[in-house]
C-alpha cells in the first residue's frame, strides 16, 4: 500500500542489541484525527506527527505498519515483533502486558444513530435492548468493553470503516465509535444527511502510545512523554487535533 514502508519486520524479541536501530509502528488505519491515511494513502494523525518529530530528531527511521490488523499488530506488540502501537485507550489488562506513554489526545466515543430512527440516549442503559455495532478488535476503556459484554446486544463488525452500512440497513439500531472515527466515516460515505450524533458523549478517553516491554525502544518512552509534555505545554497538542480532524462536522 502506497505510503507504507512494507519491508520486513525485525524481530526485536530476538535482536542481539538492545539498541533501538528502528522504530516499527502499528496502529488503525482510520482513526481521525489519531492516526489514519490520508488521500494519498500515506499515514497521518496526531499520534504519527510526535513520532515523526522525535525519530527525526533522535536518527531512528521510522516503520508505520498501519497494514497490520489490530489484533494480529497487538500479538505482535506482545511478542516484540513490533514497537509501539500509535493510539490505544488504556485498560488494566494492557497495563499488565505493555508499557503506556502519557497521554497525547483524548477522544470521545460516541452514539450514532439513523435521523428516522432515533431513541432517547442520555447515558449507556439507555441502549440496553436496542442491538448495536462497535468496530471488531480495540477496545473503548474498561468500562464500556465490560458493560457491552455483560448488558448490551453487540455486534463487533470486522469492517469498521463500513461498520455503517449496517446501521443503515436496518440491522442495528446504532453504532458505537469514537467522535471523529465516525464523522470521518460519514464525510467519505456522504451520508451526513441521515446520520445522528448523539450528545454528549458516552465517555471521553485519553490516548496513549502503548510500547511492548520487549522492544529496545522501549527506553525511549521516557523522552517521547517529554517531547509530549512540551508540544501539551506549548498549545501544539491542540494544533495537531485541529489540523488533523475531519472536515465535515455531523450537527
Amino acid at each position: 500500500m502506497a505510503g507504507t514502508v512494507m519491508a520486513a519486520i525485525p524481530n526485536h524479541a530476538q535482536a542481539a542489541s538492545n539498541e533501538c536501530t528502528s522504530m516499527v509502528v502499528g496502529g488503525a488505519f482510520g482513526w481521525e484525527p489519531v492516526s489514519y491515511y490520508d488521500a494519498m494513502e500515506r499515514p497521518q494523525g496526531i499520534a504519527i506527527d510526535i513520532l515523526r518529530q522525535y525519530t527525526q530528531e533522535h536518527d531512528i527511521p521510522l516503520q508505520v505498519r498501519f497494514d497490520i490488523p489490530w489484533n494480529r499488530a497487538m500479538r505482535m506488540l506482545e511478542a516484540g515483533e513490533i514497537d509501539a502501537m500509535a493510539g490505544a485507550y488504556f485498560t488494566q489488562e494492557r497495563d499488565a502486558t505493555f508499557i503506556y506513554s502519557l497521554p497525547f489526545a483524548s477522544d470521545d466515543i460516541m452514539v450514532f444513530q439513523h435521523v428516522d430512527r432515533q431513541f432517547p440516549v442520555t447515558s449507556i442503559e439507555n441502549l440496553i435492548g436496542h442491538p448495536g455495532a462497535r468496530p471488531q478488535g480495540g477496545s473503548y476503556g474498561d468500562f464500556i468493553d465490560r458493560f457491552a459484554l455483560e448488558r448490551l446486544d453487540m455486534i463487533y463488525s470486522p469492517t469498521g470503516n463500513r461498520i455503517f452500512d449496517i446501521l443503515l440497513n436496518g440491522r442495528v439500531d446504532y453504532v458505537l465509535l469514537g467522535r471523529y472515527d465516525g464523522l470521518a466515516n460519514i464525510a467519505k460515505d456522504g451520508i451526513e444527511d441521515v446520520m445522528h450524533m448523539v450528545e454528549p458523549p458516552m465517555i471521553r478517553n485519553q490516548v496513549y502510545y502503548l510500547f511492548s516491554k520487549n522492544s529496545p525502544c522501549v527506553s525511549h518512552i521516557v523522552q517521547i512523554n517529554d517531547l509530549i509534555r512540551e508540544l501539551d505545554k506549548t498549545g501544539r497538542l491542540d494544533d495537531l487535533a485541529r489540523l488533523h480532524q475531519p472536515a465535515s462536522k455531523n450537527n
